[in-house]
């Protein structure tokens, strides 16, 4: 059987598919990959297992942890239990502001996500967790940061009370669940732009979250670093994850040319220990 010579299809703005064809280059010529890349963690391991650090997540506890970072089968409390792997921990207890932190991908200076690269598209952050324990004397933050250690302050992203947002990330977007914020007290989303600090979610757009309530966080941001937020938290009727809903966005959010990373972080407001459970991480973005 004779060798076929193959062909080339020209699909005018589509570009050209070449069918048992090959491809010659020469000089300087290359292949410059294109769609996106992603990282889906979902903290499948040995049960028991101490893992602070992966290819894919940075476990950073500040002080002496009441519990170390941990893979575990049962997080998520009675409603939530499977879904994969979990991995929780718990936070010193000795001063307010200490604080464990959970990032994805990047490395303990940078990130690796560009809003810029964006286009068309988005750049994805979404976190499954749980919130184990009463919101009191703590907070959380889930979203995205421009690092992966900001240190003993509170997180990426804190309330210090009522509305107030405070920036400890120069660049940051993403959920802020506070016992010292009010109206309401479940969560805000807010965002941090070279420090400028978006004002927090109004009281209309609540959803009360319930002790173990499986809780996802999604925060998408375009190519000029707008950004668009979406949550659901799972009730008595519809256990385990739900998907995410839209609640509200923030424009001018983070600078586009500032690398992001996917963020959870769990901060004591007192001398307490503060619990947190992850279920998954997931981010992506345009190469």
């Amino acid at each position: 059987m004779a060798l076929r010579s193959g062909f080339r299809k020209d699909k005018g703005s589509g570009g050209f598919v070449h069918v048992d064809k090959k491809l010659i280059f020469e000089g300087s010529s290359w292949i410059e990959q294109t769609g996106s890349v992603s990282i889906f963690e979902d903290f499948i391991s040995s049960p028991d297992t101490i893992l602070t650090q992966s290819p894919n997540y940075l476990v950073t506890q500040a002080g002496s942890p009441l519990t170390a970072g941990i893979i575990t089968a049962t997080g998520g409390g009675t409603a939530s239990v499977g879904h994969g792997g979990w991995i929780g921990g718990k936070t010193d207890d000795v001063d307010a502001n200490i604080v464990d932190e959970i990032s994805l991908g990047g490395t303990a200076a940078a990130g690796w996500m560009l809003p810029s690269r964006a286009g068309n598209g988005m750049l994805v952050c979404e976190i499954g967790f749980v919130i184990p324990t009463a919101l009191t004397a703590r907070q959380y933050f889930a979203g995205l940061s421009d690092d992966a250690i900001e240190g003993t302050s509170d997180g990426a992203l804190n309330i210090s009370g009522t509305y107030t947002t405070v920036a400890q990330a120069d660049d940051a977007a993403g959920f802020i669940f506070s016992s010292l914020a009010t109206a309401p007290t479940i969560w805000k989303y807010a965002s941090s732009a070279a420090t400028v600090v978006s004002a927090a979610s109004a009281a209309k757009e609540a959803v009360t979250g319930t002790v173990d309530a499986y809780t996802v966080c999604r925060v998408e941001v375009d190519s000029a670093g707008n950004a668009f937020f979406y949550q659901s938290t799972s009730g008595s009727t519809a256990i385990g994850r739900q998907a995410p809903v839209y609640v509200g966005s923030t424009v001018s959010a983070v600078t586009p040319t500032v690398l992001l990373l996917p963020k959870f972080d769990a901060a004591a407001t007192t001398t307490t220990g503060v619990e947190w459970e992850i279920d998954y991480m997931f981010g992506a973005c345009a190469r």
